[in-house]
Parts: C-alpha cells; structure tokens; sequence
C-alpha cells in the first residue's frame, strides 16, 4: 500500500511541475535594441522588465487579442530611449508609434485586473479606427 502512496505523490508532484512550468512558458517575443524594429509593424504591447522585477512579471500580456506582446530588458539602450524609469511599464504601439503607456505604482505593480482591459481596450479602438 506503502508504495501505492509514494507513486501517486510521486505522480501529482510532475503534475503540478508540468502544470507550473506551462505557466512560466513565455510567449511573448523578447527582443533587444536590434531586433526593437518587430514592434513596428502592426499593433504590439511592449512589456518593460528585468530580472530583479520577474515577480511582477505580466503574464496576462500574452491573453491580449489584435497585437504581439514583446518584452525588452530594462538594461538596453531602447528602455533608456522611451525614458522607462518604473517597472513594469507597458507600452502600447501602432505601426511603431507609441498610443499609450501603462506604469507599475509605488510597489512596481500594475494593477493585474484593471490594466488588462484598459490596454485590450485601447487595442480594440485602434483595431475599429483601423478600417
């Protein structure tokens, strides 16, 4: 019986390591200040981040419908260029220009419920404006 136990245990910890490491999977695009020129085709949102921040991590950027999400690393010459002084910062762009931007509060989060919609809101508009 003893060992019965011990394989399911042994079974539900790779469940629950499959099911966290799918989580974590990145989906967004990372790009650098050479490869920064994807973004200038179509809609994208452009997550800010860096290593000391992956707690604040938005993961929900890969859930936003009409744009491919990014991320680009706080430590590059095009974070200093868009002058992104707080983490995150999430910014909207349209063919290469910005239309919005979005930046963490005092404790460097965005609001994780309200942000979302504001941005997939702001996309949808530029999705209706498009034809």
């Amino acid at each position: 019986m003893e060992d019965k136990s011990n394989n399911i245990i042994v079974f539900l910890t790779i469940v629950f390591l499959i099911v966290l490491l799918s989580f974590s999977s990145e989906a967004q695009t990372i790009v650098n200040d050479k490869t920064f020129n994807k973004t200038k085709y179509g809609i994208s949102v452009v997550e800010f981040w860096s290593d000391w921040n992956k707690e604040n991590e938005c993961f929900w950027i890969d859930e936003i419908k009409d744009a491919k999400p990014f991320r680009i690393d706080l430590e590059t010459q095009t974070a200093e260029d868009f002058d992104i002084k707080v983490l995150p910062t999430i910014i909207v762009f349209n063919n290469g220009e910005e239309v919005d931007r979005f930046e963490g509060n005092i404790s460097f989060e965005l609001c994780p419920k309200r942000t979302p919609k504001k941005v997939q809101k702001i996309i949808d508009e530029l999705m209706i404006n498009k034809f």
